[in-house]
């Protein structure tokens, strides 16, 4: 029932399902060692958010609703909590903009739910060395708008998984910059020649 009263926010009827949370979870984990942080963005119900704490304790989690933060912050002590949009991430984390982050994003970005702000956001962190993962439903043309914004800004993905037993069934995107990192406040060179890759989800995307 508290999903569907804020639907407008968390853009789904039902919390993730157990087998999408562990899925979510082990994927995070295997990813984590290549980056200085892991930021989880969308807690909801705690459904995922709470297998990526058991397996990355030191990850910050990000929800914009309070009630779903204030909840999770209970459960789980010490855990790092921001209660904001992702896109106001370095406002309560400044530190976070010097590193290299992989963002595990569950927040909705379908139809109405499309947030420009998110995706320049999104876009920073990519060009900065880090990598997000980002939920989306099926069917997935539902989120074009979002992934084509990513796409026109020099972010490619490539599907990680896919969940069927989720409603709705649910895949997991990983999202990478084809630019070099910035260095300091210039765009570096685009990368026109193979080069190593730097981190997991570059690796698999290259190798598609």
């Amino acid at each position: 029932m508290s999903y569907i009263k804020r639907f407008a926010v968390t853009g789904s009827v039902c919390p993730s399902t157990p087998i999408f949370g562990q899925r979510a979870a082990a994927e995070v984990a295997r990813l984590a060692p290549h980056y200085d942080r892991v930021v989880v963005a969308g807690i909801g119900s705690g459904v995922v958010a709470s297998r990526i704490h058991a397996r990355c304790p030191s990850a910050v989690f990000v929800e914009c609703e309070p009630h779903f933060s204030r909840q999770f912050a209970a459960r789980h002590h010490g855990a790092t909590v921001v209660t904001a949009y992702i896109q106001r991430l370095y406002d309560h984390q400044p530190e976070l903009k010097s590193q290299r982050v992989l963002v595990a994003s569950f927040v909705p970005t379908a139809g109405s739910f499309y947030s420009d702000e998110v995706v320049r956001f999104f876009v920073s962190v990519c060009r900065s060395g880090g990598s997000v993962m980002q939920m989306r439903y099926l069917p997935h043309q539902m989120s074009s708008r979002f992934f084509d914004g990513m796409r026109a800004r020099g972010i490619v993905s490539k599907r990680l998984f896919t969940v069927a037993m989720n409603l709705p069934p649910v895949s997991m995107y990983g999202l990478r910059s084809v630019l070099a990192p910035v260095a300091g406040n210039s765009l570096a060179a685009a990368v026109t020649r193979q080069s190593p890759t730097r981190h997991a989800i570059a690796a698999k995307t290259a190798a598609g």
